[in-house]
């Protein structure tokens, strides 16, 4: 395991140094592998003018499903007006598996469907191409037929809109997922993009794998998706975070959608009373992170105290976060951070930050329980069982840097593992 790395004054960063993956196989009897369960896409990137996606009926900054003529239809526009695409690898949790493995030197299993017959000119090669080695697709299940792809349109700022074909990607089914490798995980990671049709056998799937960790104890992480689909999955969503979802990770839009409030504090106060942990990322003004810790274990932050909606709510914000049910007086707290620098300088894809800053949150979960398994007698487990490895501000802080990483780049992945921190510009 490579842990997140040096604290100093103002940031927080993993350390480079390197790290040799283990198989899949060792790591998952370790307990250190993430395991993610998403539909598989391929993202074909296409750089439009202002004002296509809305021509073409899709939302900015948001996610929408196509049927196939519908796919056929939009593709057949993009070649028509000779837009410059490529195809790259992606998929939400994939991303964030992509992630995890180079900021944690462990391996990640990826669950879900892909087409069976794969030659070098289809983009499921390329999706296995792109693919780190240390991100198991030995569970993936073949299917006939092709890989799903996401549309994924780079307006001229560097906001994204998606428009999904689904492909395959829909036919994982229940017993597609390994229990074994479920129960073993440091954490699971699914996203609502799975639920929207009951009857799809990936739902299903869904389903059992958060309820197998659930069985284990193993904490599962979920992603909203996107606005729209929240605001119409509202009710089976709260009630799906509420019974079974430890760490939940949205944008502010999202989190809008879910709860009513625009302001992500309250967000995340009306959250918490459904799940351990909540990440919003906001654009331009950040990050805000809400979790629990029990009474007899926090710790005052040595930054100013400030209030908004919530007052002093960053008072706590130096306590390691806990599981509301292993907490005897439970407290929530809360913390927020603007922007790594204020952000690049040029900000070439808005796209997985919240997949870069759910990794680095779900890195420090399995590094603490690393550090457990390995150091039981260490003072730093006295008063727990925690769940994460370092504060819930320098939580913030790692995420925020990691974001900082993918949003600068031309991809929604790193390619490699976070370097140390940069002075500040002038």
């Amino acid at each position: 395991m490579r842990f997140p790395g040096q604290r100093i004054a103002k940031h927080y960063f993993p350390v480079t140094g390197k790290a040799r993956p283990r198989r899949a196989d060792e790591a998952a009897a370790a307990g250190w592998t993430l395991v993610g369960l998403d539909q598989v896409l391929v993202d074909m990137e296409v750089e439009t003018p202002a004002g296509f996606a809305e021509e073409m009926g899709i939302v900015r900054g948001e996610s929408v499903q196509l049927d196939e003529p519908g796919f056929q239809r939009l593709v057949g526009q993009i070649e028509r007006r000779g837009f410059p695409c490529r195809y790259a690898a992606g998929g939400t949790v994939a991303n964030t598996l992509n992630n995890y493995v180079h900021l944690s030197g462990e391996p990640a299993v990826l669950l879900g469907a892909i087409q069976g017959a794969i030659s070098p000119h289809d983009p499921a090669f390329r999706y296995v191409a792109q693919t780190p080695p240390a991100v198991d697709l030995t569970h993936l299940r073949a299917v006939d037929g092709l890989v799903g792809t996401a549309v994924t349109f780079i307006f001229p700022d560097g906001e994204r809109s998606f428009a999904v074909a689904p492909g395959v990607s829909n036919e994982l089914s229940p017993e597609d997922v390994p229990a074994q490798v479920v129960r073993s995980a440091a954490a699971v990671l699914t996203t609502l993009y799975t639920l929207i049709d009951p009857a799809w056998p990936i739902a299903a799937a869904t389903r059992r794998l958060m309820t197998l960790a659930n069985e284990a104890d193993v904490p599962v992480a979920f992603g909203l998706g996107t606005a729209g689909l929240v605001r119409r999955m509202r009710d089976e969503v709260r009630e799906l975070l509420r019974r079974q979802v430890t760490i939940a990770a949205m944008n502010v839009r999202e989190a809008e959608a879910l709860t009513g409030h625009g302001d992500p504090l309250l967000a995340c106060q009306e959250i918490l009373d459904w799940v351990d942990l909540v990440i919003v990322t906001q654009g331009p003004e950040g990050m805000t992170i809400g979790g629990y810790c029990d009474e007899g274990c926090r710790r005052q932050t040595r930054q100013p105290v400030r209030s908004k909606a919530i007052a002093d709510y960053n008072r706590w914000e130096y306590s390691r976060l806990m599981r509301r049910r292993d907490c005897e007086r439970p407290t929530p707290i809360y913390t927020h951070i603007h922007p790594y620098h204020g952000g690049p300088d040029r900000l070439a894809n808005c796209s997985g930050a919240g997949d870069a800053a759910l990794a680095a949150v779900l890195h420090d979960a399995a590094a603490n329980r690393y550090h457990r398994t390995k150091v039981p007698e260490s003072a730093k487990h006295a008063g727990g069982p925690f769940l994460s490895y370092s504060s819930l501000s320098r939580n913030a802080q790692y995420g925020n840097r990691v974001a900082y990483e993918v949003l600068k780049g031309n991809s929604p992945r790193l390619d490699g593992p976070v370097g140390p921190d940069q002075p500040p510009r002038e």
